[in-house]
């Protein structure tokens, strides 16, 4: 091509030499400092005087530590040419100055300070291949400059150990001790020569290994990053590994300053987990100072605790049903509940597992005695066994009913001064009420009554630092749990938040208490939801919801929203729907017809008591454990007409040796012991497996049933949904399965909640409203139009039979 000549424009002057030079530097000068830019890896970090307007501004920072009493920043600059260089700066805030304390080429990570201000810490490494090895670098204002304190070779460190850059780096509260993370050495991997596709890809389940393979898979990130508990004291320059291979959890008392430590493995166990409940530990006592340990229980079933200040270990006993403790000192083991009246344990308890305690209050000045929960009351202990046990709240709570609890005020003190004035929270047992009262540890009798109301009080109140002032949240079904503020006792309250206004502009509804005789003869309560615009003298359609209890939900309050799976309770009575919540108490073995007999009785309880319920128009909605009993509900019952059931288990036989994919735990320990509540193997109980599998008995089912059962659910596995979806397909019966792509046990994308929603609600309204149906449910949505159509569109006239 020939391009035509450009335009003459007029000549600009010619620089000079000197010009051509000085702009020639100006232009190298800004390309270098854009390649600094370009390199840099952190960000700018700004430290502000306001009382003086002054500040001070650091480049390149990738990380910084401000001790608790804000005397000493550290700080962290990171630059690149073509290594990593790692510059540590301490900046003293009072007299506003800064040292350089380490500059070297490198890598750092995890600075941090003592609560003093006059220690500072972190992880350094020199290595610029991928494994890298780390030391532990340490400052303190005595020292002109930082330095490495702990390495691969260090004493104390185990052989082909090293510092891992995955563990807590963090000083004790008087800075006496500094905390770290240990591991082997990582490995370089060899190169492998082959092509992909001459490698193959293999798992091995073998009968010896103690977690099955799944479980390894979903813990192979975690046991990559394990790391093992160690301490550097700064006085002495030693280091102590304190956990190892074979007692790999350790936990420290007295914010890290105390002389013992609590190890625990369940090493020895790990096969267990796949049929028995307990997660059975060996509890041994470590030494902080040499790293001796002690064995003190072997296969403990429960959790085990060291006392604040490592005088006792404390931990419930679920073969006698007692609390127990041991002198660390003495190694004397004493049953502090035995011979007490009442259990300590959840007497509601309706699996084949051991009981669990209620739990304790917290300990009491220097180990001295401690608080433990029955149902009701709070008892004092003492561990030592010379002084009586008192209950704190006088047998108040057994009386009234009433379940009195501690609530912490200060997190940061780690026992209870022995003449304190407690703060308790009560909760009615039978009329739910919520409330507060006080106890003063110095005087005997009952607790002394603030107040006792309608309302829910969650979460617990929280204490200012340094002012007597509360701040609390309170809410009912129809109240928002907004922020309150008031003094210790509550009086002179005052409402600070107001973050739900725009619920005035739409209908809501009333809950109430609700009570019935079960089948069984036992007294049951329930939960009965009602529109706003409530009349009695009109018929409503009613949706029954369940889980397992849930009557202590009384003043809770919900949102609005879309569903994960279950409906939105005031969303449905908004929408002019009833919703009754029963509880359910079970029976070993008989989990199908534990369910029939709490949600039949309770629902022919209402129809009998309330003309308003319209009982040819009634449908059940639950998810998961809800989803199975609905599924095994409709094989026994044609009450329903509409029945949602999210996720269900629908064959017991098929899924006992199924695997929980989102743990890789095997199925089996839940049918056995937990929530399944079988009671034992299925060679050993076959008959309740069948008896209590509602994919057996889906030629009874008469009532049309929708469910979710998504692809990726790691807790019911998706298959026992295709079992049931497959067998009311053969025989004909109104069921359409809805599968969203990747996702869990439960939704967890908007987009895919939002139209649940509507198709929940396109569900109900055509069965127990008479709406017609959606052009999903009478032509379902073909593989062709994915993605194309959502088919919501009601059919006029179509009406599914």
């Amino acid at each position: 091509k020939i391009y035509p000549e450009k335009s003459k424009s007029k000549k600009e002057p010619e620089m000079s030499e000197e010009e051509q030079k000085q702009a020639k530097e100006k232009s190298a000068a800004y390309k270098k400092e854009m390649q600094k830019v370009k390199k840099a890896k952190g960000s700018d970090l700004v430290l502000l005087n306001p009382a003086k307007d002054k500040k001070h501004v650091f480049h390149n920072v990738t990380g910084y530590t401000l001790s608790a009493k804000g005397g000493l920043a550290g700080i962290m600059v990171q630059t690149k040419d073509s290594i990593d260089h790692t510059k540590i700066i301490a900046f003293e805030t009072p007299r506003e100055s800064s040292r350089e304390i380490w500059s070297r080429e490198g890598t750092g990570k995890s600075l941090i300070a003592d609560k003093q201000g006059s220690q500072l810490a972190f992880m350094f490494t020199g290595d610029t291949v991928k494994r890298k090895l780390y030391n532990l670098v340490y400052w303190k204002a005595s020292l002109a400059s930082a330095k490495s304190v702990v390495d691969s070779v260090s004493a104390g460190m185990p052989e082909n150990w090293n510092i891992s850059e995955y563990g807590r780096l963090w000083f004790s509260e008087s800075g006496n001790r500094l905390y770290f993370g240990t591991a082997t050495k990582p490995e370089l991997e060899k190169k492998d020569t082959l092509l992909k596709e001459e490698q193959y890809s293999l798992d091995i389940w073998s009968w010896t290994d103690p977690l099955m393979q799944p479980m390894q898979k979903v813990n192979l990130n975690r046991e990559l990053h394990r790391t093992y508990q160690a301490v550097w004291i700064p006085e002495t320059g030693k280091m102590i590994q304190l956990a190892t291979e074979t007692i790999p959890n350790v936990s420290v008392t007295e914010k890290g300053d105390g002389q013992y430590a609590l190890g625990t493995s369940g090493l020895p166990y790990r096969k267990l987990i796949s049929w028995d409940a307990n997660r059975y530990q060996d509890v041994y006592l470590v030494d902080v100072t040499t790293a001796q340990t002690r064995l003190m229980l072997k296969k403990a079933s429960s959790r085990v605790s060291l006392s604040p200040h490592g005088r006792y270990l404390l931990w419930y006993a679920v073969a006698d049903s007692a609390w127990y403790c041991r002198s660390v000192a003495s190694g004397e083991t004493r049953n502090l509940t035995g011979n007490l009246p009442v259990a300590f344990y959840n007497e509601l308890h309706d699996t084949p597992s051991d009981p669990r305690p209620y739990g304790t209050g917290g300990w009491i000045g220097d180990d001295d005695a401690l608080l433990i929960y029955d149902a009701f009351d709070i008892w004092k202990l003492d561990p030592a066994g010379k002084k009586n046990p008192v209950n704190i709240t006088a047998g108040m709570g057994r009386k009234e009913n009433i379940r009195f609890r501690v609530v912490t005020l200060d997190r940061e003190k780690e026992t209870i001064p022995p003449k304190a004035k407690l703060l308790l929270s009560a909760f009615h047992r039978y009329n739910k009420k919520s409330g507060f009262y006080t106890k003063d540890l110095k005087k005997s009798g009952v607790p002394e009554k603030l107040f006792l109301n309608d309302f829910s009080y969650f979460p617990p109140p929280v204490k200012a630092k340094n002012a007597d002032q509360l701040i609390w949240r309170r809410s009912t079904f129809q109240v928002y749990p907004d922020l309150w503020l008031s003094d210790l006792n509550f009086n002179n309250a005052k409402k600070i938040s107001f973050a739900n206004p725009q619920q005035s502009k739409y209908l809501w509804g009333t809950v109430e208490l609700v009570e019935w005789t079960a089948y069984d003869q036992q007294k049951l309560q329930g939960l009965l939801y009602k529109p706003e615009n409530f009349d009695p003298h009109k018929k409503y359609p009613m949706i029954v919801y369940f889980y397992e209890r849930s009557s202590d939900g009384l003043h809770r309050h919900t949102t609005p929203g879309p569903w994960r799976s279950t409906i939105n309770k005031s969303y449905m009575v908004s929408n002019g729907y009833l919703v009754f919540v029963p509880d359910i108490p079970y029976k070993i073995g008989y989990p199908g017809e534990s369910a029939f007999n709490a949600v039949v009785s309770g629902t022919m309880s209402l129809i009998q008591k309330y003309p308003f319920v319209d009982k040819d128009h009634i449908g059940v909605n639950g998810h998961s454990w809800g989803g199975y009993q609905i599924a095994y509900l409709v094989t026994r019952t044609n009450l329903f007409a509409a029945a949602y059931c999210g996720a269900p288990v629908v064959n017991m036989t098929s899924a006992y040796g199924g695997i929980r994919w989102a743990s890789g735990m095997s199925r089996e320990f839940q049918y056995e012991q937990t929530q399944s509540r079988i009671g034992g193997t299925l060679w050993e109980k076959p008959m309740q497996y069948f008896e209590n599998s509602p994919l057996f008995f889906v030629p009874k089912i008469q009532t049309p049933v929708m469910f979710i059962h998504n692809d990726n659910d790691g807790a019911v596995p998706w298959y026992q949904g295709i079992e049931f979806f497959s067998a009311l397909r053969r025989l004909n019966k109104p069921a359409w399965m809805l599968v969203y792509n990747g996702e869990g046990h439960g939704l967890s994308k908007r987009p895919d909640m939002k139209d649940l929603t509507i198709r929940e609600v396109q569900f109900y309204d055509h069965y127990l409203k008479g709406k017609p149906a959606p052009d999903w449910m009478v032509h379902g949505l073909p593989a062709i139009d994915k993605g194309k159509k959502d088919a919501y569109e009601l059919m006029n006239d179509k009406m599914i039979k």
